[in-house]
This record gives structure tokens, sequence and C-alpha cells, in this order.
């Protein structure tokens, strides 16, 4: 049988709308910010809504470079594909597009909020907006910030650089976290789709993404200063739970829980042409769990085909068809209705346990380093991790690692399974950093862009800038996604 060609030239992007008083957030056909009195409640659970709707899907291509998905052998390789690391300025162009989109939402929850006297919605915006920032800091490094989210009074805004935007997005979260902690702050438990207007669990998730924000610059010895002194400042604690956005997901068209929708259809069947028969395992991360005795994620993360655990190779021109490769398993697609996970637990203790080890904060790190293990145990639905941690392994038991640098390798470790198909972008992002776990599969494609291979360590500027913003873009020089790197990336 010849086997289908798949070639992917940019990210999909799946945006969701809001409509209107009906508080219906999947109406793709009407766009809240186009009323001049749409309410800030509105407006944030459409915006929470769309950045689920960024999280998960549209970063597969990181799924693939990461060890955890490749493509089925009932697909050919090709020179544009996911597994030759190639990228245009298409390549990213809905990545962009989408959060500076996603940004003005938040902006106009931000300022109508403050002339309503809404502090909340002010709060919630501020720590929302860091959330997406820091996102496109660590796709594009420097990006349009102080003059961004203008509307028609900027239209071409300049690029920040990306550390000032990294230290301005941290001081709007004190900011935020200051309003919550003020008293008399009342949210909406129907508009906020995360929380449902709990001011502990948004200072916990602000708390929590300024500490990503600061670990991330931990190669970064010329702000050592602020990040300790910013890390002082936190308080309020950490998110112990889950942060998951959910509009009321449901088993109608347009209206299920991204990740569910792409691998699965309405009638509960596989999807094709490029969700279920694409994606399937790569065979490094089956070998990873079984050789660490992780049997009980190893069957909640990937369920077996035919051939069992059988798993493809990124860029591998005989991978098992689809039929017999393993596929994406019950603790990844658990329902149609499951929250879109925006910061895991099991991310919040690694962070922890990291910066306990750094010195940074006090505590055990080998108490939330167990319980960020557990927590990926939790949401897997894999049961105990008692008997995983504490056996004789250096990276499963956090005892047996030896020093700073075995410690270190531990926790991504762990941070790696933990985010295998769940958050694949804080695994690229934490392997451009320590280049953890050390032995990332690279790609075999015959295809590759150079040699030697190697992960891409950054997105290109997208064709949407070259077209309307171009003497910015163009200021920021030539562009090599393999050796242009995020300013953290030292």
């Amino acid at each position: 049988m010849m086997k289908k060609q798949f070639t992917i030239f940019s990210t999909a992007i799946l945006v969701i709308g809001l409509g209107g008083c009906s508080k219906n957030y999947f109406d793709i056909n009407n766009n809240p910010n186009a009323a001049t009195n749409a309410s800030p409640q509105l407006v944030l659970s459409n915006a929470l809504t769309v950045t689920a709707a960024n999280q998960e899907i549209p970063f597969n291509f990181l799924n693939a470079w990461l060890g955890y998905l490749g493509q089925s052998g009932s697909y050919a390789t090709g020179a544009g594909d996911i597994a030759s690391y190639k990228q245009t300025t298409n390549f990213g162009d809905g990545l962009w597009q989408s959060r500076y989109h996603n940004l003005s939402d938040y902006n106009y929850v931000e300022q109508s909020g403050k002339a309503q006297n809404l502090p909340f919605y002010v709060a919630t915006a501020k720590i929302m907006k860091a959330f997406v920032f820091q996102q496109l800091v660590d796709m594009f490094n420097n990006v349009p910030y102080t003059q961004a989210l203008q509307g028609t009074n900027i239209i071409t805004p300049k690029y920040d650089d990306a550390q000032t935007v990294y230290n301005a997005i941290t001081l709007q979260l004190d900011s935020a976290v200051a309003l919550l902690q003020g008293g008399n702050v009342v949210g909406s438990s129907t508009a906020d789709v995360m929380f449902h207007g709990n001011n502990a669990s948004w200072v916990q998730f602000a708390n929590t993404l300024k500490l990503r924000i600061l670990l991330r610059q931990s190669q970064v010895t010329s702000n050592a200063s602020f990040i300790t002194t910013e890390i002082g400042k936190i308080s309020g604690g950490f998110l112990a739970k889950d942060a998951g956005v959910n509009p009321g997901y449901a088993n109608n068209s347009g209206q299920q829980n991204p990740q569910w929708g792409f691998f699965v259809t309405l009638t509960g069947l596989p999807t094709s042409g490029g969700g279920a028969d694409f994606w399937k395992a790569q065979q490094y991360s089956i070998n990873w769990l079984t050789n660490h005795n992780d049997t009980n994620r190893l069957a909640q993360i990937y369920a077996p085909g035919s051939g069992g655990y059988d798993g493809s190779v990124l860029g591998g021109v005989t991978n098992p068809p689809g039929s017999q490769a393993a596929t994406p398993g019950p603790g990844i697609l658990k329902s149609v209705s499951q929250p879109t996970i925006l910061i895991s637990a099991a991310e919040s203790y690694f962070l922890q346990a990291e910066a306990q080890v750094r010195g940074w904060l006090s505590g055990s790190p080998q108490t939330s380093y167990n319980n960020g293990v557990q927590a990926s145990f939790n949401y897997l639905g894999a049961g105990s991790s008692a008997n995983y941690v504490a056996q004789s392994d250096p990276q499963t038991n956090f005892a047996d690692a030896v020093g700073t640098n075995g410690q270190l390798a531990c926790i991504m470790r762990q941070e790696w399974i933990a985010n295998n198909q769940i958050d694949p972008f804080e695994t690229w992002c934490n392997y451009r950093r320590l280049h953890l776990p050390a032995d990332l599969p690279l790609s075999i494609s015959p295809f590759l862009d150079q040699s030697p291979a190697s992960i891409p360590v950054r997105l290109l500027y997208p064709t949407s800038e070259y077209n309307t913003n171009s003497a910015n873009v163009s200021s920021q020089g030539t562009i090599d996604y393999h050796a242009t790197k995020v300013f953290w990336n030292q």
C-alpha cells in the first residue's frame, strides 16, 4: 500500500470564541471585543478558553522533538515535516498571532476592570498576560511589549529586549498578587473557568508562574540579584493542584476538550488525517519507562496497539504502521470534558525542588521532588509512587542522585515524564536551559536540515510580522533557529 504523505508547514491553532451574553464560550462566530460594552467577566472566560486551546495540540511538534510522540509508519517522512526540524517563517505564525490576539483580550479585561473598579479582573488579566508573554519570549526571544496591544494607536510596535520583558512581567505578577491579597477582591465563579473566583488559587498560580520565570534564568548570572530579591517577595504558597481550564467541554462539535477532540471523534472513534492515525508513541519513551520500572505510568501515558507497546523513531522510514503502534493512553485522553492544564501540580513541586537544590527556597528538595512524582502519578491515575521513588536508581530515587548536577538531572528527568503530552513546551525550555534529559533522541530523518542533527533552540519570527511590521522585525537581524538562542539559554 502506498504510504500517505503528511507534511506540516505551520502549527494549526484552534481558536474558540465567546458568544455575547449567552455565555456560549465555544461560538466562534462572535467576538466579545467587537462590542464596546463587553463585560470583563465574559471576555475573561473567552480568553482563558483560548489560552487553553493554544496549550496542547499546537505544541505537538514538541512532543515529537522531545521523545514523546512520532509519526506512524503509515506516513512517509518528507523534507518539510516535523522530523526534519526545518522551519520557515510560516512555521510559528499561528503561535505568534494567536498569542497576541489572546493578549488583546486579557488587556481588555485589565483595562475594563480598572475602569469599573473590579480588581479581581485586573489581577487575573495581569497574571495571564505574564503567562502568555513568557511563552512568546521563550519561543521568539525579543518581542513587542511596551508598544504592543495599542490597537490602531501603534500598529508597528517596536521590539523589546527579552530580559526586560521578563523583568517587567515578574513585577506585573507582584502587582497582581498584591491586588488579590488586598481584601474586598471578588470574582465570578462562572466567569473564571480555571479557579472559579478563588483568590488563593490565583495567588498560588501567580507565585508558581513567577518561580518558573525566575528559574528559567538560572544560567543568567547577570540577573542573579533580581532573581533572589524577587523570590524573597513570594508569599501565599505555590500550586498544590493542577491549574486546569474547563469552560464546559462537552461531546458536541467544537466543544470538546481540544486534546480529546484532536484524537477522538464525537462517536468515540480515533480521528484520521493528522490525529490519532498519525501521532504514535515514540519508542524512546516506552523504553525509558520500561527500563526504570515505571510500568504504572507507561500504561496510562500510552495504550498498546496490535503490536503491544511498539513505538516509532522520529524520522524513521520503517516505523510500525498505525494499527500496530502504541497510541496516547487513558491517562492522557481521559474524557471529552477533561480540563486543559496550564500549570500542573507536578511542575509546581519540581520547580520548588529545583529552587531548593539551588538554595533559593527553604525546605526539603527531596520532599518536593517526591510530591512532584506523586502528583504526576495522581494526574495519570497511576496509583502510588512510593515504591518507584524508593528503588535504587539515581533517576527515580532523589536520595541516590549525587551532587547538585545529579539532583537536577533527577528532577528534570521526572518533569520530562510528567510533561509527556501534557506540557511539552516546558520540557523544551528545560532542555534548552540545562540540556536535560541529556540523552533525548535526535531525529534520524534522511531529510534533516543540518548535520549533525540538533533540536531547534527557538522559532523564527513569523511571516505576518515581516508583512506588517517589517522594519522592527528586520532590526532583530538574521535568525538561525539552531544557533540564535533565547536570552536565558546560555
